[in-house]
């Protein structure tokens, strides 16, 4: 059993923030009363399923089905023939080639222990002692805003088995996850498939949102109506409309440029002055108004490149924008101030991803 737990707040202190603090507690035994007392219940595991195209990313192996405890090794069964959940009755690795197999790995000082050709592919024995691990993390102050419940089951393959947070405002936040503690759980809610499922209540800027077994992170229009939600109690959106940006173009022809970098090479582009307004479609007068210019190099050339390591060498922007004062726009000088900006935004990928022409690798 190891305990271990770190202070977020020595690397990131904003102000107001007085803990934020994470935890772990790792190495614990797990019970499994009923597998110990009755022994385990082998069954086929796996993800992806084989279909009349062929066989894609498939894999099976053999698990418990109410502890999902794996056996040494899990096997790597025929998944043309093996069903996820199908039971699973042998064959099996012998306990006495598996210590023999494991005497050889320490006497020839191998990382793996070697595995009878008449073996390959079959399960081993059971682990005697299987451990697992809780973890979490507190944020007193400053936390996330809004107020939220979520609940997370995850899959074969997560790292946190089941997982939870509590949101309070900025006032608190508390995550709590398992580490191979509550699989006999996932095994009955979410057993097949790569998706994490989530189940979460929240509100935030007068907007209650939900989620329902929904897929984490993801939404598709194949989702069922009543798996996300999102109804708006806010009166001033009800009234004037939602925030959002719009543009408009300023000038009815594009602009011509030439891009020139600190390390000599350059790059023909086209430049569109754009006109933001990021505002309540309803109350025109009080949105934000501010100037872009979006560039793009000419058809037939190539992008800026910006990242020349190992296997990116190459790696190039064909488009992007920049922001544009008001003084420049005034002043006629908008696209001598656009090249300006160019410049700087490449030159920041630059440095940021190490940069050098092409001549010099």
């Amino acid at each position: 059993m190891h305990w271990h737990t770190v202070d977020h707040n020595k690397d990131d202190h904003p102000r107001g923030r007085l803990v934020h603090r994470g935890w772990w507690l790792s190495d614990l035994p797990r019970l499994m009363l009923l597998c110990r007392f009755r022994g385990h219940r082998p069954v086929v595991g796996g993800v992806g399923s084989v279909t009349r195209d062929g066989i894609g990313y498939v894999s099976r192996w053999v698990e418990c089905d109410r502890c999902g405890v794996r056996p040494e090794p899990q096997g790597n069964l025929n998944p043309a023939v093996r069903e996820i959940g199908q039971p699973y009755t042998g064959p099996w690795i012998g306990p006495t080639r598996m210590l023999a197999a494991y005497a050889a790995m320490s006497f020839l000082g191998l990382k793996e222990p070697p595995v009878h050709q008449d073996d390959v592919d079959k399960p081993g024995p059971w682990p005697e002692s299987p451990r697992g691990g809780i973890g979490g993390e507190i944020v007193v102050g400053r936390a996330a805003g809004g107020l939220s419940v979520e609940v997370k089951v995850g899959n074969q393959g997560s790292e946190q088995v089941l997982a939870a947070s509590l949101h309070l405002g900025p006032l608190l936040a508390l995550y709590f996850h398992t580490e191979r503690f509550g699989q006999w759980v996932q095994r009955r809610l979410n057993p097949t498939g790569h998706d994490s499922r989530v189940i979460e209540l929240g509100f935030d800027h007068w907007h209650l949102v939900w989620e329902l077994w929904a897929r984490r992170g993801e939404w598709s229009r194949d989702d069922p109506w009543w798996m996300h939600g999102n109804v708006s109690f806010d009166l001033v959106e009800k009234f004037f409309g939602p925030k959002r940006y719009s543009y408009e173009d300023a000038v009815p022809v594009p602009a011509r440029g030439t891009v020139t970098m600190p390390e000599g090479d350059q790059h023909e582009v086209e430049l569109r002055l754009r006109r933001e307004r990021y505002g309540r479609p309803r109350l025109r007068r009080r949105a934000r108004l501010s100037w872009s210019a979006e560039w793009a190099v000419q058809k037939g050339s190539r992008g800026i490149p910006y990242r020349s390591d190992g296997n990116y060498h190459g790696e190039e922007i064909w488009s992007s924008s920049v922001p544009i004062s008001d003084e420049a726009v005034n002043a006629g000088t908008w696209q001598t101030a656009a090249l300006a900006q160019i410049v700087q935004q490449m030159s920041d990928l630059r440095a940021r991803y190490d940069y050098y022409p092409k001549e010099n690798v």
